[in-house]
């Protein structure tokens, strides 16, 4: 056997091979497809020549370590068998119930599915750095904090947040097109970059300078969503994460502390001048100028235009 097949994860492979002839929608069909080629690439080979291999060659089923257990907690807790079909049915239902609401909004499956323009960038940007094989696609990248060549990369592609506020708001709308994708497709997975863009919303929320209230509070939401996530990450972000939380709460204390409490309403005062003088600077910079957030500054426009 080769060295690129040595690398080809034929288990994974086989699986979702049978979702791609077997879904029972045509998104969820279409989504096998690609996470299959993504396998393939990883392997350095074409969707064809990979599944290839899997007619060539029988691969010894593992075996299943979970034989016998359904029979096992029957006999221990009778009843166990059909109270686990009920939690299955009722997860079922919600599913589907989630996918008729997603059918409200993007109007068919394949629209869930179908890649965005934001998508299309990053992909194309990050391109010429793939690096097919490694467990997350980038040449030294570690899923985490984006390599300088990434960086580089996308910033010459898309636009990247500017503040803690603008980043969380990235990551919810990153996050949800994902959790709608899984609704159709359990076993959806996200390409190589959709995760480079998470990992880089994720390092900005963690490291991003943005010592104001709307930045504090959505450095706390942040941290909030990590609470709950299902697994632990590495400690050093957490703590990163929280010497710039600790950074931008001592850069809004320090006026207070000083003395010099009017440095906010001296500011505000600013921004509603410069609002008035000039209207149609965008809301970045005008919170460049003033030393604020464009969320403020979104604010203040609408509360001087008369609207909630």
């Amino acid at each position: 056997m080769s060295a690129r097949m040595s690398t080809l994860d034929t288990d994974k492979l086989r699986k979702v091979r049978a979702l791609m002839d077997g879904g029972k929608t045509a998104g969820e069909r279409l989504a096998a497809k690609t996470k299959a080629e993504g396998i393939a690439a990883r392997a350095g080979m074409t969707l064809q020549a990979a599944l290839s291999t899997l007619d060539s060659k029988p691969t010894a089923q593992a075996p299943n370590i979970f034989a016998g257990f359904d029979d096992w907690m029957e006999a221990k807790e009778p009843g166990w068998k059909a109270k686990q079909a009920r939690q299955r049915a009722k997860r079922e239902a919600a599913r589907l119930a989630r996918c008729r609401d997603l059918l409200k909004i993007y109007g068919s499956e394949d629209a869930v599915f179908a890649e965005t323009d934001h998508e299309r960038a990053v992909r194309e940007a990050l391109a010429p750095l793939a690096e097919p094989g490694t467990m997350w696609g980038y040449r030294d990248y570690r899923g985490r904090q984006p390599t300088p060549a990434m960086l580089s990369a996308l910033g010459g592609a898309v636009s990247a947040p500017a503040t803690v506020p603008e980043a969380w708001a990235a990551y919810q709308a990153h996050e949800a097109l994902t959790d709608a994708r899984i609704a159709f497709c359990p076993d959806y997975t996200p390409e190589h970059p959709s995760d480079a863009w998470r990992g880089l919303l994720r390092h900005l929320l963690d490291t991003l300078p943005t010592p104001t209230v709307e930045g504090v509070r959505a450095r706390l939401d942040w941290l909030s969503h990590l609470a709950n996530e299902d697994c632990a990450r590495d400690v050093e972000c957490d703590r990163v994460a929280l010497a710039a939380l600790r950074a931008d709460f001592e850069a809004l204390a320090a006026p207070v502390a000083s003395g010099q409490g009017k440095g906010a309403p001296d500011r505000f005062e600013a921004l509603a001048a410069l609002l008035r003088a000039s209207p149609g600077l965008s809301d970045r910079e005008m919170a460049r100028r003033v030393g604020c957030s464009p969320q403020t500054v979104g604010n203040w426009r609408r509360r001087m235009r008369g609207k909630p």
